[in-house]
């Protein structure tokens, strides 16, 4: 006997009436993605109510609704009530209903369902074989399931983690087939992942990323796994990295609310600025990295992705915020750090868009800029006897500190514990193979802020030939540093887009135009209130609902 799709309805006191009913079926559908009229065949009413009967004009309100066959169950207790919402009936039991999308941006190593409590299994399973042969199947429950409570502020917000971060009874696979094939299942979820499932968060799946998170370019560098879609432009362009596939999927798929990746230098940051979205490295430290496969601890943060200033807030404040944070009142930042070594860009129309939103920062501020040179700057202050430039004194800064650390901590015994094991060395990307201003704030606020060029105007294709993998990751020092170096947070938005010629599609298509602005160590919230607060107020940013629009 097949499983019947059924809709369960909880109704108390008196039952409602035919516009009653449909309001609340109306709500369902304007809620949910899994809830459609094909579970109306079927009604299940719950309820507490003992004297409650359905009379037959009762029955003939849910028959004109599409309902053939109705079931009044009394529970007698609210604690063991099913959330209203879709559900499958079979042999007298009824099951949550989920619905599966296609993973069309190649964003996912894994789509996940749970398992056993806290833990979690791999959806075996493909509905799309035929319409996206390469696709994975993803699985979302039904947004009516969750209710949002104190103790469970952000129930039912989906979400997606880049794969070097562990999850229960899943291996962690680190783009490469070798790490995977060595290590068991994870027997604990990392530190940051668990208190966002406390929160009420809800894990839908694992999401590529660039080999040990290193800097990789597809589709060149991507060896053991096809590196994942960027959905602006052509569609041909690079996501950028490390956590490809976590900016991937927020801009491609709207049943998927936010992402989790990380960022070491530029992890987060520049898949964002690619992408058009949101995405913050947060200060060092700010979120528990337990559970992380690591490159360095010295450089290593948690951060995450989302499509508007508001969602990006509620993740910041999910991942770093407290009871003291929630709802907190900012003060204003006084002072716009404008750094003349990055700005203007080289890029007339991406000038063009940036400096209008620079200037619109200045007047929702009530400040002009202040313009600083960081070379100049360093030549004044420079430690004694450091007779180097910023960049000379600062290009190995990276990679003889992080470098290091990835070596000794995570490639070194695994290849020592693989060669054992298997009796070869691991197969390795390229990448991987060849590499064998302001003080921190005590309250949260940040009186100033730094304001970067993210883009250039310039398309990065995916289908570039490289002459080989880059010499070293980190070396030289350029506006990415400055946020890392500093331990600070800084996030990434899109503030327009400018036009380029399409050498695949032979037209014009958009690119984002993207910025960073920098906090003070700590201030991760306070800066994310105040993104969230310039998109809205569309006197002094740009018309956020126009601008996303076009860009998600």
């Amino acid at each position: 006997m097949a499983a019947e799709a059924c809709t369960i309805l909880t109704i108390d006191c008196h039952f409602p009436n035919a516009a009653e009913l449909q309001t609340i079926l109306d709500d369902f559908r304007t809620k949910d993605d899994v809830w459609s009229r094909d579970f109306i065949g079927t009604i299940i009413i719950q309820t507490t109510d003992i004297d409650l009967e359905l009379t037959e004009n009762d029955k003939d309100i849910l028959r004109s609704l599409g309902a053939n066959d109705i079931h009044l169950f009394h529970n007698g207790a609210v604690e063991v009530q099913l959330p209203q919402g879709p559900y499958f009936l079979h042999h007298g039991q009824v099951y949550q209903a989920y619905r599966t999308y296609p993973d069309t941006a190649d964003a996912f190593i894994v789509a996940t369902v749970p398992d056993d409590g806290d833990g979690f299994r791999s959806l075996d399973a493909s509905a799309y074989g035929e319409q996206f042969p390469s696709a994975l199947t993803v699985a979302v429950p039904s947004r009516l399931y969750y209710t949002k409570t104190c103790e469970k502020p952000y129930a039912g917000l989906r979400i997606a983690i880049k794969d070097i971060i562990d999850l229960k009874w899943l291996k962690t696979g680190a783009s490469s087939r070798a790490y995977t094939e060595l290590y068991p299942p994870k027997t604990e979820s990392a530190e940051t992942v668990k208190r966002l499932i406390d929160l009420g968060f809800v894990i839908v799946g694992k999401l590529k990323t660039t080999q040990f998170a290193d800097s990789e370019w597809p589709t060149s560098d991507w060896v053991d796994y096809h590196g994942p879609w960027n959905p602006r432009g052509d569609g041909y362009l690079t996501p950028s990295g490390s956590s490809a596939g976590s900016a991937s999927a927020v801009p491609s798929y709207t049943w998927l609310d936010m992402s989790l990746g990380t960022d070491t230098l530029g992890s987060i940051r520049s898949p964002s600025a690619a992408q058009g979205i949101f995405g913050m490295r947060p200060t060092l430290g700010a979120a528990n990295t337990t559970g992380l496969v690591p490159y360095s601890s010295n450089w290593d943060t948690i951060g995450g992705f989302a499509r508007t200033a508001a969602e990006f807030k509620t993740l910041a404040q999910a991942l770093y915020g407290s009871a003291e944070t929630q709802g907190k009142i900012y003060e204003k930042p006084t002072k716009l750090i404008y750094l003349t070594d990055y700005w203007p860009v080289n890029h007339g129309e991406s000038q063009k868009v940036m400096e209008s939103f620079i200037v619109r920062v200045e007047k929702f501020l009530g400040v002009n800029r202040t313009n600083i040179n960081l070379a100049d700057t360093w030549k004044r202050t420079r430690p004694e006897g450091a007779d180097e430039s910023i960049s000379r004194y600062f290009h190995h800064a990276f990679d003889w500190s992080a470098n290091r650390d990835q070596w000794t901590g995570l490639l070194k015994p695994f290849i020592e514990e693989y060669t054992d094991k298997m009796g070869k060395p691991p197969i390795l990307n390229p990448q991987v193979r060849f590499k064998h201003i302001m003080p921190p704030t005590k309250d949260g606020y940040s009186s100033s802020i730094i304001v970067l060029p993210w883009t250039n105007g310039v398309p990065n294709y995916r289908d570039t030939y490289k002459n080989g993998p880059q010499e070293f990751t980190g070396q030289g020092f350029f506006f990415y540093n400055v946020g890392p170096y500093a331990q600070c947070p800084e996030l990434i938005f899109p503030v327009g887009s400018t036009p380029y010629d399409s050498k695949l599609t032979q037209r014009e298509e958009q690119l984002p135009a993207a910025i960073g602005l920098i906090a003070a160590k700590g201030s991760d919230i306070m800066l994310a209130d105040f993104v969230s607060k310039l998109f809205e107020d569309s006197s002094a940013v740009i018309e956020s609902d126009q601008e996303q629009a076009r860009l998600v």
